[in-house]
């Protein structure tokens, strides 16, 4: 397995036990994020203590104060997520950071046992008592554990330049959002650098994996979960994900790689291709972004468009726009997420989404989920019609919907069919990358 730079693509040389991206530009980057001694008078470097890998060097300089780096197994997320803390204590004064795992014997495996052997290397002192490594200008690194609600709630007492949760997703994910807010520092060095850092390194796999998908991968958070204030202030662009490949790690035993084989074949996806949307017990298994999701860009002639609706006011509703290939199969070319709308309301997005997505209105037919037909007379507070139902709204406003087929189990199957490989062996159902909502759903 050759690494290579994620910059230039060039391979990385060895060099003095340091690899290295042969291209000057690429390697001064590393050497910025690198940490070295010096010798006292003549300042040549005498030794490197650490250079990171290209990948290595965006997590450790992304300037997003939440950031994800991971996915595959082995492309040394936790090693660069440790140096890049010493590197900062080293040179910010009073530099405060937390560095946690989900239990006591992970943190004792791993990091606790590395900074004792480290601490004195990087300049500082290690009290395993303490599970902390400090330094002489009072920077100090505090370890940690999420075994119960009390350490927990220790941690959410005191603020931190940086947090860094190792193995995150197998953190429970209301405190590990929660630790995000402890993440504040108000010390002018630290906000020069960029201000206080919130880390997740992780594999997917755990009790967190969906909602670190949706908030740094998917940009799509639930917003129904949290308070109305989370939908106002949500930024993408201050959630990043860094995806980590075991390519990525020129260190590593060729051995890794063949000792993954012997997972499960859905551990086997997270581990060696950081596939955050496996998991046990997945109903639809066969799902595999990497051959299901694809953008077939402008789709030519003898497509057949048409739209589906699953209805929803209080509870989310979503239509989807979907295009009937000339060999057969569906692409499901758009989702649009709704919530709080009256049927009007509706309309109105709707006509503007299509044309929006495809620049065309046409539209072969559209179908819903029949219980739109009940007249229920009560379909949320802007839409009170008493003897007209959802549907007959549409109808009315030029939008005839189909009844559809709601037999759940029958549907269940027909989506399993789909997603089998067609005679050419690619799949019969296909998802454009912007379908968050259906590709998180399925």
């Amino acid at each position: 397995m050759i690494s290579a730079c994620c910059w230039c693509q060039k391979p990385l040389q060895l060099v003095d036990q340091h690899w290295w991206c042969p291209t000057q530009a690429c390697a001064e980057r590393q050497f910025d994020s690198a940490l070295y001694l010096r010798h006292s008078e003549t300042k040549q470097i005498e030794g490197y203590l650490y250079v990171p890998t290209p990948k290595q060097v965006e997590f450790d300089t992304c300037p997003a104060k939440y950031v994800l780096y991971g996915g595959a197994a082995g492309p040394g997320k936790s090693h660069a997520a440790r140096w890049s803390l010493y590197r900062r204590a080293c040179r910010i004064p009073q530099f405060e950071s937390l560095l946690l795992r989900r239990t006591v014997p992970e943190l004792e495996g791993t990091h606790l046992l590395r900074m004792e052997q480290e601490a004195a290397s990087v300049g500082a002192t290690f009290t395993k008592s303490d599970r902390m490594i400090k330094w002489p200008n009072g920077s100090f690194i505090r370890c940690g554990h999420m075994e119960d609600a009390a350490a927990v709630q220790k941690y959410l007492s005191t603020d931190y330049d940086v947090i860094v949760t190792d193995e995150g997703s197998t953190f429970e994910p209301q405190p590990l959002f929660e630790l995000a807010t402890r993440a504040r520092s108000s010390k002018p060095q630290v906000i020069a650098a960029g201000g206080a850092r919130f880390w997740v390194v992780s594999n997917p796999g755990g009790p967190a994996s969906s909602q670190l998908l949706d908030f740094f991968i998917d940009h799509t958070p639930n917003f129904e979960d949290f308070p109305v204030e989370l939908a106002r202030d949500y930024t993408p662009a201050e959630w990043v994900y860094i995806p980590g490949q075991l390519e990525d790690n020129p260190y590593m035993d060729p051995a890794y790689e063949r000792n993954l084989a012997l997972t499960s074949k859905w551990r086997y996806e997270q581990l060696r291709h950081g596939n955050w949307r496996v998991f046990m017990g997945q109903f639809f298994s066969t799902f595999n972004e990497r051959r299901h999701v694809k953008d077939l860009g402008v789709l030519g002639e003898g497509v057949r468009w048409f739209r589906s609706l699953d209805w929803g006011f209080n509870q989310p509703g979503c239509w989807g726009l979907w295009a009937i290939l000339p060999d057969g199969r569906l692409y499901k070319r758009a989702d649009r997420k709704f919530s709080g709308e009256s049927v009007q309301d509706n309309i109105i997005a709707l006509k503007r989404w299509i044309v929006d997505v495809i620049g065309d209105s046409r539209i072969a037919y559209n179908v819903g989920d029949p219980s739109i037909y009940i007249k229920t007379g009560n379909v949320g507070a802007s839409h009170r019609m008493l003897g007209q139902s959802i549907g007959e709204t549409f109808g009315l406003n030029g939008i005839s919907i189909l009844r559809g087929e709601n037999d759940r189990y029958s549907g269940w199957q027909r989506l399993q069919d789909l997603l089998r490989d067609a005679p050419d062996g690619d799949p019969w159902l296909i998802f454009h990358p912007s379908c968050k909502y259906s590709i998180r759903s399925v």
